[in-house]
């Protein structure tokens, strides 16, 4: 294929070498002839209106691949676009090394926190056996104080015989000590008082020293003096201490109940407080459980496999200036980001960017014709499918003056060769006119606010005032100022000064007839008489075209995604309204029916058929 660069380029040298030797000695660019500028006529027929736009192939029903790994990561391997793919291969594969190291951290407070759940079971255990001792020992309490009253006051007892009776209480117990106390101070006492006569009568008779005598009286009195004591016991015991005890008996049953309830409410506390524990314990391991199998389950999507046989089609993601960044190996992705496509069958679908000027006339479910870039000579039908209630927030950076909407063109039919990412270019099929009269686009100028064309007759030019209806990227429908078999200029004569002309504009005279190709695809040098204002084209150029600067900018328009110039058409649909031209004067010239050109170009353009 190399070896044939140099051939075609001596044949394209040797053509144009032709070319301008033709010019030359024929005469082309001698001052003595001058070739008279008839313009186009106005026809009478047919009119197709319809909506031109550029845009991309896409399968309609493709298996979407994307990153699902948390705050993202950076691609380490990317099957190769195009190549056929079967299920279960591997077409992708993320590197998740960070995560991994997360792993082995969280699996260590895994096991942690299973060994605080472990801690926090056997703590709820201990207390459970803390509880049991506890109240045990609160109702024992409780029962002894119970039995020390009963003891205290007694019982009735029932006997064999089935007659009641009642067992010895301490309370009895205690008086019958005091009462026996009291029996053997007296009986002391009357041992003592026959000891003291005994002696009385030995000392009177001499056979007893007086100290003896002294010691016994002295024995005397002591056992009385115990007597007495004995007797005044049992009297303040009768008196006040028993109903002492028996209040304390009493209150220490009340308290041994009290401290059996308080113990009850202790437990009951303790054993929450545990149980709490445990359960914070039980869910922050299941929690971080969860943590880990989720880092394993990211782990695992770092590969990705394909579902579905087919191709591999690299997504592309919008950026900021509606443009694409493309996917590649060490390209970093985030979370939710789609990184492959593998198409399906099941047909295509074309996405398209619509301008603001062209949602009036584009419906969901008008037919279109498309035309495949790589399948020259190939038609194929299809339908609008959808269009955006909002515009592109992408087009808001590449040209903050410009709103297009998008939509999608669903294909009829399979399309052998089809594959995503094809260009394409569709004609949206917006309305069949029949028997009206048209003329083409370059032919129709705005002069204030009249919409105006040069008509030519009898080598006399004159200006008319037409009324515009709908139009398409080359031919605009007259509905009122001319008949069929006019000819009209198709540029304005050199005397023509538009209202609305910026102060200090150029005036260039004849020369300026000339109208150069802009890289937009549009016409973008100077009218005679400085700035002239075309007619305005369906899509106009950006978004001064909708607010009415179709006079200034008009040269400069395109129609949105077809790459055919236009001027700037004012938003108003059919009524043709013209703009005001107020600003931007000097740039607009008078728009060309293709992307390049002149005048004749453009008579070219108007006599060329439907």
């Amino acid at each position: 294929m190399k070896l044939g660069i140099l051939p075609m380029s001596l044949i394209g040298l040797v053509v144009v070498t032709g070319i301008g030797y033709a010019v030359v000695e024929g005469g082309l660019f001698r001052g003595e002839e001058t070739v008279e500028i008839q313009g186009a006529e106005v026809r009478l027929g047919d009119l197709r209106i319809s909506e031109t736009v550029r845009a991309n192939l896409e399968a309609s029903n493709a298996a979407i691949l994307r990153c699902e790994i948390e705050r993202g990561g950076t691609i380490l391997f990317l099957e190769e676009e195009g190549k056929q793919v079967e299920v279960g291969d591997l077409v992708c594969e993320l590197d998740v090394s960070e995560m991994v190291d997360r792993g082995v951290e969280q699996e260590i407070t895994v096991n942690r926190a299973r060994a605080d759940l472990t801690k926090a079971e056997e703590q709820f255990a201990i207390q459970e056996i803390q509880n049991l001792t506890d109240l045990a020992n609160a109702q024992l309490e409780l029962r002894f104080a119970e039995m020390d009253l009963e003891k205290y006051v007694g019982r009735e007892k029932v006997g064999s015989d089935g007659t009641a009776g009642t067992v010895l209480s301490g309370w009895q117990h205690e008086i019958k000590g005091l009462d026996e106390a009291i029996l053997l101070r007296e009986q002391e006492m009357t041992q003592a008082k026959k000891e003291l006569d005994f002696t009385r009568e030995l000392v009177s008779r001499d056979f007893a020293a007086q100290n003896d005598l002294e010691q016994d009286e002295l024995s005397y009195e002591r056992a009385r003096i115990a007597k007495g004591q004995a007797e005044r016991e049992k009297a303040l015991t009768l008196e006040y201490a028993h109903e002492r005890r028996l209040e304390e008996l009493r209150q220490a049953i009340e308290t041994s109940d009290r401290d059996l309830q308080k113990t009850e409410r202790q437990a009951r506390a303790h054993l929450a407080d545990y149980q709490a524990d445990m359960d914070s314990a039980r869910f922050t391991l299941a929690r971080e459980e969860d943590k880990l199998t989720k880092i394993g389950e990211q782990v695992g999507k770092a590969k990705i496999y394909a579902p579905v046989s087919g191709i591999v089609v690299y997504a592309r993601e919008r950026s900021r200036w509606g443009s694409g960044d493309p996917i590649d190996e060490g390209t970093s992705v985030r979370e939710r980001q789609d990184i492959i496509s593998i198409p399906q069958a099941g047909g295509m679908i074309a996405e398209a960017k619509l301008h603001e000027t062209s949602l009036k006339k584009v419906q969901v479910g008008q037919k279109c014709l498309v035309r495949v870039d790589a399948q020259p000579g190939e038609l194929y039908e299809g339908r609008v499918d959808f269009v955006a209630q909002l515009p592109d927030s992408g087009s808001y950076w590449s040209n903050p003056n410009q709103r297009v909407y998008r939509s999608m063109i669903a294909l009829d039919g399979g399309g052998e060769g089809l594959r995503p990412g094809m260009s394409c270019n569709i004609e949206i099929l917006v309305e069949d006119l029949t028997n009206v009269l048209f003329v083409p686009r370059q032919c129709v100028f705005f002069d204030g606010r009249e919409t105006v064309v040069f008509r030519r007759e009898a080598g006399e030019t004159t200006r008319r005032v037409v009324r515009v209806g709908k139009d398409n990227a080359q031919w605009v429908m007259i509905e009122e100022g001319l008949k069929e078999g006019d000819v009209v200029l198709l540029a304005p004569p050199s005397d023509f000064k538009p209202e609305g002309v910026s102060p200090g504009a150029p005036e260039d005279g004849p020369a300026a007839e000339k109208v150069e190709g802009s890289p937009a695809g549009g016409a973008s040098g100077r009218s005679p008489g400085g700035s002239r204002g075309g007619y305005s084209g369906a899509g106009g150029a950006q978004a001064g075209a909708a607010r009415g600067m179709g006079a200034s900018s008009g040269g400069r328009g395109s129609s949105a995604g077809s790459g055919k110039s236009g001027g700037g058409r004012p938003s108003g649909g059919t009524g043709g309204r013209p703009s005001e031209a107020k600003s931007n004067a000097g740039t607009g010239g008078r728009p060309s029916g293709s992307s390049s050109g002149g005048a004749r170009s453009g008579q070219a353009a108007g006599k060329g058929g439907k």
